[in-house]
C-alpha cells in the first residue's frame, strides 16, 4: 500500500500524538500514584506521631511499677494523656478516610482504626483497675495489673514501630516510583525524538520533490528540455513531477514542430520566389529552343540532338520548379467522407501495369466494412502516388509491393512494405526533410509532400527499415465518427496529429 503526502503527514503526526499521549498518561498516572503516597505517609506519620506520644505517657511508669510499694499519684494522668493521643490518632484517621475515600490503603487504616480502639480499652480498663482501692492497698493485685500494664505498652510499642516500617516503605515506594518515572519518561523523550527525527526525514524526502520541480522549471524555462526528473516516490508529488516531465517534453516537440514549420515556410517562400524568378525564363528557353530547331531542321542529325537535348532539360526543370511550387502553394484539404480502400484499390490498379514492367508483384489486402475517414481523395492519391513510385525506384531489380488496409480502435491503418534496399540508419530521421533525397535526380519533396497530406488529414506516418530487406510506411488517420456531418474529422487523439516525426516515430524509425 502506496501513501500519499498527505497519508505521510497524518501518519507522521499520528506517531507523535501517541508517543505524547502515553508519556502524558503515564506522567499523569505517576503524579496521582506519588500524591496518593504523600497523603498516605502524612497520615502514617500523624497516626505515628500520636501512638509514639501514647507509648511515651505510659513507657515513662514502666520502670517504677516493680519497685514501687505505691502507685505513682502521676499514673491516672498519664493513662489520660494515653487515652487523648489514641483519639488524636483515630482523628488522624479519619481525617484520612474522609481525604481519600476511595485510596487503597484504606483499608489498612480501618485495621489501624481497630487496634487502636482495642488499646483505648485496654487503657480505660487500667485506668478503671488503678482507681480501684484494692490495687493500691492489695499487694497480690499489683503483679495482674503490671501485667497488663506492660502488655499495653509492648502493643503500643509495636504498634508505633509497625507505623514507622510502614511510613519508610511508602517512602521506598515513591523514591522508586520515581527513579521508574524518570526512566520511563527517559526511555519516552527518547522514542518521541527518534520518531520526530524519522519524521522529519520522512517529510522531507516527500518534499524534496518540489526542489527538484522547481529547478526543472528553470530548465525548462531556460530552453532546456531534454533533462528528466529522476524521482522514484510514487505519491502525488512524484507523479507531479513525472507530469511535468512529460509537459516538457510535450514542449519541446510542439517548439521544433514550430521551428520546422517556420522553416518550412522560410524555405517554401523562397522556393515560390525563386521558382517565380526561373518559369518564364524556362518558358522563353524552351520556346527559342522550339523555334531554332525549326531554322535548323536540315542542318543534320546532330545539331537536331543538341536541341531535343536542351528541351528535355527544359522540361525536367519546369517539373522540378512545378513541384516546388506545388510544395510552396500546398492547397488547403478540402476534408469529405472517402472511403481509403476505395482509393487505394483505385492507385494501385493504375499503377499495377508499371509496377508489373518493372518486375514487381502486388500484394492487396483491404479489409471490410472500413469506416470512413475525412479526407481529400486528390491529396490521399498524390501521397499513395508518391509512396508507390518510391518503392518502385527502391526496387530497380524487381521485388514484391504489399499494401493493406484495415481498423481498430477508431483509427484506419494503410501499410505499404516493399523488400527493396531500405534506408540507411544515418538517413532514416532525415527521409521527410524538404530537399533531402539519396537519388541523383530527386527534389527530396515527395516524402515532405506526403507527410505535409497526412498531417493536413489528423493522421500520423511511421517507417521501418532494414537496410538490405526492405521498408515499411505506415499511414493512421481517424476514422470518422458515427453520425458526423460533412467532412469535419473526428476528434483529433492528441497523440497522433503531427507534422514532423514524433519521438515515438524517431524511436521507430531507429
Amino acid at each position: 500500500m502506496r501513501l500519499g503526502v498527505s497519508g505521510k503527514v497524518f501518519l507522521a503526526y499520528t506517531v507523535l500524538l501517541l508517543a505524547f499521549t502515553a508519556n502524558a498518561t503515564f506522567t499523569l498516572l505517576v503524579i496521582h500514584r506519588a500524591r496518593q503516597g504523600v497523603v498516605a505517609n502524612e497520615a502514617y506519620l500523624d497516626l505515628q506521631g500520636s501512638v509514639d506520644a501514647a507509648w511515651k505517657s505510659l513507657n515513662d511508669f514502666a520502670p517504677s511499677l516493680g519497685r514501687n510499694l505505691r502507685l505513682d499519684p502521676n499514673l491516672a494522668l498519664a493513662f489520660r494523656m494515653t487515652r487523648k493521643h489514641l483519639d488524636d490518632a483515630v482523628g488522624a484517621i479519619d481525617r484520612y478516610v474522609q481525604r481519600e475515600p476511595a485510596s487503597f490503603p484504606r483499608q489498612d487504616f480501618e485495621v489501624r482504626r481497630r487496634q487502636i480502639a482495642a488499646l483505648k480499652e485496654q487503657a480505660g480498663a487500667l485506668a478503671g483497675e488503678l482507681g480501684a482501692a484494692e490495687v493500691a492497698n492489695d499487694p497480690r493485685a499489683r503483679p495482674e495489673f503490671e501485667s497488663h500494664f506492660a502488655t499495653l505498652t509492648h502493643n503500643l510499642n509495636r504498634m508505633r514501630r509497625s507505623l514507622r516500617d510502614e511510613s519508610g516503605q511508602i517512602a521506598q515506594r515513591l523514591r522508586d516510583d520515581e527513579e521508574i518515572a524518570l526512566q520511563f519518561a527517559v526511555g519516552l523523550g527518547g522514542v518521541g525524538l527518534l520518531i520526530g527525527i524519522v519524521a522529519f526525514v520522512i517529510i522531507l524526502r516527500t518534499l524534496r520533490p518540489l526542489q527538484i520541480l522547481r529547478a526543472r522549471a528553470q530548465q525548462v524555462a531556460g530552453g532546456d528540455y531534454a533533462r528528466r526528473a529522476a524521482v522514484s516516490s510514487h505519491d502525488e508529488i512524484g507523479e507531479l513531477v513525472r507530469e511535468f516531465d512529460v509537459m516538457a517534453a510535450a514542449i519541446q516537440e510542439r517548439e521544433q514542430r514550430l521551428i520546422r514549420s517556420e522553416r518550412l515556410a522560410t524555405v517554401g517562400r523562397m522556393a515560390a520566389q525563386i521558382t517565380h524568378e526561373v518559369r518564364n525564363p524556362l518558358a522563353s528557353i524552351g520556346l527559342y529552343a522550339e523555334l531554332l530547331g525549326d531554322e535548323i531542321a536540315e542542318k543534320g542529325p546532330e545539331p537536331r540532338r543538341l536541341l531535343s537535348s536542351i528541351a528535355s532539360e527544359v522540361d525536367r526543370l519546369t517539373e522540378i520548379t512545378e513541384n516546388y511550387l506545388r510544395f510552396a502553394r500546398f492547397p488547403e484539404a478540402k476534408l469529405e467522407p472517402e472511403d481509403l480502400g476505395a482509393v487505394v484499390e483505385s492507385v494501385l490498379e493504375f499503377s499495377r501495369a508499371e509496377l508489373a514492367q518493372a518486375g514487381i508483384s502486388l500484394d492487396i489486402a483491404v479489409a471490410s466494412g472500413l469506416p470512413e475517414i475525412a479526407g481529400d481523395e486528390s491529396q490521399l492519391r498524390q501521397a499513395l502516388m508518391n509512396l508507390v513510385r518510391n518503392a518502385r525506384e527502391a526496387m530497380a531489380g524487381g521485388g514484391r509491393l504489399q499494401v493493406s488496409v484495415d481498423a481498430g480502435e477508431g483509427q484506419v491503418r494503410l501499410r505499404l512494405s516493399d523488400t527493396g534496399a531500405g534506408i540507411a540508419d544515418g538517413d532514416l530521421a532525415k527521409i521527410f526533410d524538404p530537399f533531402f533525397s539519396t537519388k541523383d535526380k530527386g527534389t527530396g519533396l515527395g516524402l515532405a509532400l506526403v507527410q505535409q497530406i497526412v498531417a493536413e488529414h489528423a493522421g500520423r506516418i511511421d517507417v521501418e527499415s532494414t537496410p538490405g530487406r526492405g521498408t515499411t510506411f505506415t499511414l493512421t488517420f481517424p476514422a470518422r465518427a458515427a453520425g458526423a456531418k460533412g467532412g469535419a474529422p473526428a476528434p483529433e487523439d492528441p497523440g497522433t496529429a503531427a507534422s514532423e516525426p514524433t519521438p515515438g516515430m524517431k524511436k521507430a524509425l531507429a
